[in-house]
């Protein structure tokens, strides 16, 4: 197996580690990790975006985010507003709600976070976090 391989391989399950240590953190709130990317993209985007930018951002198909933000919206976390620029095209903002569980749910995904850093040096996390975020760039480019 390449090494390619390998670090492909590697990244899926962190990435499904992390998914999973982490869903207990919003379980309580009734939110998915995925969710609450979802939601963290909208309120970094207020007071709206498309759902097709929230897709770009985080590497999924429109369809796909399609499903997201309706499930988002049965929760009453967001709202679809009319895009003002195009009729045919909807725009996602978040409802008192959703403003509010993130408030909420912020300190305790801090600390969660946080704790990363007992696994690994602080050095080595920052080099991580520059490495995917290249990675990711170069990715999203391609």
């Amino acid at each position: 197996m390449s090494e390619e391989r390998d670090l492909i391989a590697a990244v899926i399950q962190l990435a499904n580690l992390l998914t999973k240590r982490l869903g207990p953190v919003f379980e309580k709130a009734g939110v998915t990790p995925q969710q609450w990317a979802v939601l963290t993209v909208v309120a970094a985007n207020e007071p709206s975006i498309s759902p097709a930018a929230i897709a770009r951002r985080m590497g999924v198909s429109k369809q796909n985010m399609t499903g997201m933000v309706d499930r988002l919206h049965q929760l009453g976390l967001v709202e679809r507003e009319n895009d003002p620029n195009d009729l045919r095209a909807a725009r996602v903002a978040l409802t008192r709600r959703g403003r509010s569980l993130i408030e909420k749910m912020t300190p305790a995904y801090e600390e969660w976070r946080e704790s990363l850093r007992g696994v690994l040096p602080d050095r080595d996390l920052q080099s991580l976090e520059r490495s995917v975020s290249r990675l990711i760039s170069q990715l999203e480019q391609s």
